[in-house]
C-alpha cells in the first residue's frame, strides 16, 4: 500500500468513533510525531493490518514533521484481533486488541526523543519484540483533585496502552542523574494513556523505577516534551489508568526483566 493509499484507508475506514481523533487537520496540529498519529488513527479506526518500516516512513513523509524513530529499523508494526482464549479482562473491559513491533535487532538504544525538563536526558532503548496490550476505555470521569478540593471531569476516547512484553527503557545519563536527583530517574515504561480533554489529546507515561517506584509524566504530543509533575488533570489521568499499567502479577520492577 503506497504512503497515500495508507493515509486514505486510515482516515476512511468505517469504525464507531471512539473520540480520540476527531479529524485530520486537529491530528496534524495536536500530535508532531507521524509514528504516534499513526498509532492515534489506527485506533481511532480500529483498522487491523500489518505495516513495514517503510510504509511508516511513507506516512511520515506525508505529515507535519519527520519521525525521531528510526524506521529504518522497523520490521513490522501490527495491529491485530487477540484471539478469546488469550484475552484478559480488567475493570470491567475486556482487552481484544493489540499491537506488536518487531525491530530489525533484539535491542535497539537510541537518543531520547522527547525533551524532559528542558534536557533530553538519555537513551531510550526497546527490547524486540514489544507487545503491548490495547485498553478502549471510551468516555470516562476523572476525579480531579486540586488545592482546594476536588472535581469530577470527563475525558473522551481514553486509550490505555500497556506494555506486556519486550520491554521500553530510559536510562538517564549519570551527570543528569546527579544534577536533578529525584526529578529525573531511570524509568521502565508499564505503558501510556491517551485520551480527549478539553478540546485536545492528552497524554501520561506510566513508568517505574528500578526499585518499583512508580513515576508518570505528562506527555505534550504538540511540542515532544515530557513534564514529570503534569497538571492535576494529567495527574487524575494517570492515577485512574494504573490498573491497566500494572504488570499482570503486580511487581512493577518487573519491567526491567530483559534490560540489564
Amino acid at each position: 500500500m503506497t504512503a497515500a493509499a495508507l493515509v486514505i484507508a486510515l482516515l476512511t475506514a468505517g469504525a464507531a468513533p471512539l473520540g480520540l481523533v476527531t479529524d485530520e487537520a486537529a491530528l496534524r496540529r495536536e500530535v508532531a510525531e507521524p509514528v504516534f498519529a499513526f498509532v492515534f488513527r489506527l485506533v481511532e479506526a480500529d483498522s487491523l493490518g500489518q505495516w513495514t518500516g517503510e510504509d511508516l516512513q511513507g506516512f511520515a513523509d506525508t505529515w507535519t514533521r519527520p519521525s525521531d524513530f528510526p524506521l529504518e529499523l522497523l520490521a513490522s508494526f501490527r495491529r491485530e484481533a487477540v484471539p478469546p482464549t488469550e484475552q484478559v479482562a480488567s475493570g470491567g473491559y475486556i482487552c481484544d486488541r493489540r499491537i506488536i513491533l518487531t525491530l530489525t535487532t533484539e535491542r535497539l538504544d537510541m537518543p531520547m526523543p522527547y525533551s524532559v525538563l528542558g534536557y533530553h536526558p538519555g537513551t531510550l532503548g526497546f527490547g524486540s519484540p514489544l507487545v503491548i496490550r490495547e485498553w478502549r476505555l471510551g468516555e470516562r470521569q476523572l476525579r480531579v483533585r486540586t488545592g482546594d478540593g476536588s472535581r469530577k471531569e470527563t475525558v473522551r476516547g481514553l486509550t490505555v496502552f500497556q506494555v506486556v512484553d519486550g520491554w521500553t527503557v530510559l536510562d538517564v545519563d549519570a551527570w543528569l542523574d546527579k544534577l536533578l536527583g529525584k526529578q529525573l530517574d531511570d524509568a521502565a515504561v508499564l505503558g501510556f494513556a491517551a485520551c480527549r480533554a478539553r478540546g485536545r489529546i492528552l497524554g501520561v507515561g506510566v513508568n517505574t523505577g528500578r526499585k518499583g517506584r512508580f513515576i508518570y509524566g505528562e506527555l505534550d504530543f504538540e511540542h515532544s516534551t515530557v513534564a514529570t509533575h503534569g497538571r492535576p488533570l494529567a495527574r487524575a489521568l494517570a492515577s485512574h489508568t494504573r490498573r491497566w499499567t500494572t504488570p499482570d502479577d503486580g511487581d512493577r520492577a518487573g519491567a526491567w526483566r530483559g534490560y540489564d
